[in-house]
């Protein structure tokens, strides 16, 4: 068994658990959902060096990026990473992105659909 490999021959992964993440203060919530997408406004200070989740979190998040993504790339569970979030929200490092707009509805989007039916 290689040294990188836990008993149960997977990878170790992260060594700090999600419980440890440090947040720096109880943050009011903001209606973070899994789709709701945010933007770095400022790259990682040098202070943040110590808490590697809040700088991997700018890091990523120079392009709109949600919430689900994320946590997904931070690899940590959402419940960890949305109050992270809201403190980076809160210390103006993050800020929302507005909503994608919707599509405009096309009318005979049900007809082309049909006309390629047929065509099979």
């Amino acid at each position: 068994m290689s040294a990188s490999r836990g008993a149960a021959g997977t990878d170790a992964g992260r060594l700090v658990r999600p419980f440890a993440v440090h947040i720096e203060e109880a943050v009011p919530a903001i209606g973070l959902d899994m789709l709701t997408r945010v933007i770095a406004t400022r790259p990682p200070a040098r202070s943040e060096a110590l808490q590697p989740e809040r700088a991997d979190a700018l890091r990523l998040a120079r392009r709109p990026l949600t919430v689900a993504e994320l946590a997904a790339r931070l690899e940590l569970p959402l419940g960890v990473v949305k109050p992270l979030l809201a403190g980076l929200i809160h210390a103006g490092a993050l800020r929302l992105c507005p909503p994608d707009p919707a599509p405009a509805p096309q009318d005979n989007i049900l007809h082309l659909v049909l006309e390629g039916l047929r065509a099979l």
